[in-house]
């Protein structure tokens, strides 16, 4: 190991992982509390230096965004369940959540540990994708949150961005609202 490994701007992503990793495990699940958290974990990872992949094509990223959305939407005809009264107060943090949760675990968490290879970056943003959601819906809908997480992974990987996982998250967390 080089001494360049220990550098600040080389400790600044983990470093920034670490900080927004406990924020969202720390954070409340609803209010304005919430929001504040989310938008500055979302911060995070958009202001945090990370190694980006080429631009992909927008075929690529529309297809990528497709299978996600109709994923997740197919899961949502099948499963069924409460809907909610539809308003911008309801649709609004979901939506942010979701933005900010994909800058962060797509662009930051994926992008540092794609360093290592696709495999471990798909698989690594997908856990710390599911653990942070483990104190708000429990460790029964672990499975739930990695398998998202590997389908948000997957598109990160197969887009080359993280556009059409951003596009995903925001359907599937709307479609859990209505």
């Amino acid at each position: 190991m080089t001494t360049e490994a220990w550098t600040p701007h080389a400790m600044l992503a983990p470093a920034a992982i670490c900080v927004g990793v406990a924020a969202l495990l720390l954070r409340p699940f609803a209010g304005p509390g919430a929001l504040a958290v989310m938008a500055g974990v979302g911060l995070l990872g958009i202001l945090t230096p990370a190694p980006l992949s080429p631009p992909a094509s927008r075929g690529r990223v529309a297809a990528a965004a497709a299978v996600g959305v109709g994923a997740f939407a197919l899961a949502r005809m099948l499963h069924g369940g409460a809907h909610a009264e539809v308003s911008l107060a309801t649709l609004v943090p979901p939506a942010v959540a979701a933005v900010a949760e994909e800058a962060f675990f797509r662009r930051l968490v994926y992008g540092w540990l794609s360093r290592t290879g696709p495999a471990l970056a798909v698989a690594g943003s997908a856990a710390l994708f599911a653990l942070v959601h483990v104190p708000g819906y429990g460790w029964g809908a672990m499975p739930v949150d990695a398998a998202a997480g590997l389908v948000f992974g997957w598109q990160r990987w197969a887009s080359g961005g993280w556009a059409a996982s951003c596009l995903t998250h925001i359907a599937a967390n709307v479609l859990q609202v209505v």
